[in-house]
């Protein structure tokens, strides 16, 4: 629901952030009360849950019970302790990493360690707070033999995209899948003849639209730190999976390169 809702009619976004804000209370509430209190109609929830992939309402909320973690409270309260902050702070990121994990398909994640495995160069591209995340995997791939090339700004991204071609891929990292400066230069890639793995938080973006292969993993919002923010934590266990899957498809060229990349540390250690 949460990877869906920007693309849904204001009809099914009503719908949907009520199940959000409340699951709990919504696994008691008929399909009726359910159309009232999200100011629809019984045929609009129905076809919200249809929409989901699912049969009706007494299928959703089947899934959806079997869905709502023991205990999850719904954010943080101005009266707690810094103590108690810190430990929901932790349990509410592993809750967001854990619905990630659930929210991969194993064959695309599969396909998306082929791509970056076999491909000749690798262009990561990504813009504002998943810069960060974009610079520290092309580090991390560098050092275990991967030919990587990260452009520190959009415009050099996309004429680095532009100049991709087949045997090549790009790696697009974007919480909403909507940021144009990254949605830009996996476009261009793929217009080059290179494949395009994208890391999102959204199933219906333009950036997936772009993709050859889409890893979509987001979280859920809290009250003390925005989407993004969380997403960035799912997004790195991603780009970590992907790491850690591509190493073991080469062993030799990831000790090759580990060498290589230990020699250059020392040369700058104190």
């Amino acid at each position: 629901m949460r990877a869906l809702r920007p693309s849904m009619s204001q009809t099914q976004a009503a719908v949907a952030n009520v199940v959000l804000t409340n699951p709990a209370g919504v696994l008691h509430m008929t399909v009726s009360e359910l159309a009232r209190v999200s100011r629809s109609s019984v045929g609009s929830v129905v076809r919200f849950c249809q929409d989901l992939g699912l049969k009706g309402y007494q299928e959703f909320k089947l899934q959806l019970a079997s869905e709502i973690p023991v205990g999850e409270e719904s954010g943080v309260s101005h009266t707690e302790t810094s103590g108690s902050i810190v430990s929901e702070v932790f349990q509410s990121t592993a809750r967001a990493i854990s619905e990630g994990e659930a929210s991969i398909d194993p064959n695309e994640f599969q396909r998306a360690v082929s791509v970056l495995d076999k491909a000749d160069r690798i262009l990561l591209v990504a813009s504002g707070q998943s810069s960060p995340i974009a610079l520290d995997t092309a580090l991390r791939f560098r050092s275990v033999g991967l030919e990587v090339n990260h452009p520190g700004d959009p415009v050099s991204q996309h004429i680095a995209s532009s100049m991709l071609g087949p045997g090549d891929a790009c790696l697009a990292i974007s919480h909403t899948g909507r940021t144009k400066a990254t949605v830009a230069a996996a476009e261009s890639a793929r217009e080059s003849g290179a494949a395009v793995v994208s890391v999102t938080s959204f199933y219906r973006s333009p950036l997936v639209a772009a993709s050859t292969v889409a890893l979509v993993a987001g979280s859920g919002e809290t009250r003390f730190q925005i989407e993004a923010m969380m997403s960035r934590f799912v997004h790195l266990a991603v780009l970590d999976a992907l790491y850690s899957a591509i190493t073991a498809e080469n062993p030799e060229r990831t000790l090759k390169g580990a060498a290589r990349a230990a020699q250059a540390e020392e040369m700058f250690r104190d």
